[in-house]
């Protein structure tokens, strides 16, 4: 009788001691994301400021480009069209 009294005690000991380690493996896990998460943020607000100084840089390019592209379109459309 004590026996199985001692082989369940062993048994529900085994198992708490392995939900606590699954529980501090948790915590490590979360700290470790959490950790990420703030680089994340440091890299997602450089990608920002990096596009930002991008979009600043090529405006007056892209600018030109759609002028150009209106032009043409308008000069194309001036052109009669041949008929078949």
């Amino acid at each position: 009788m004590f026996e199985k009294a001692k082989i369940r005690f062993h048994d529900l000991k085994n198992a708490v001691k392995g939900e606590k380690d699954a529980v501090n493996s948790i915590k490590k896990s979360v700290s470790d994301i959490q950790d990420s998460v703030s680089d994340i943020n440091e890299l997602a607000s450089d990608l920002q400021v990096q596009l930002k100084k991008l979009d600043f840089k090529n405006k007056p390019h892209l600018d030109r480009i759609n002028e150009a592209q209106t032009r043409i379109t308008d000069t194309l459309a001036a052109f009669p069209k041949n008929k078949k």
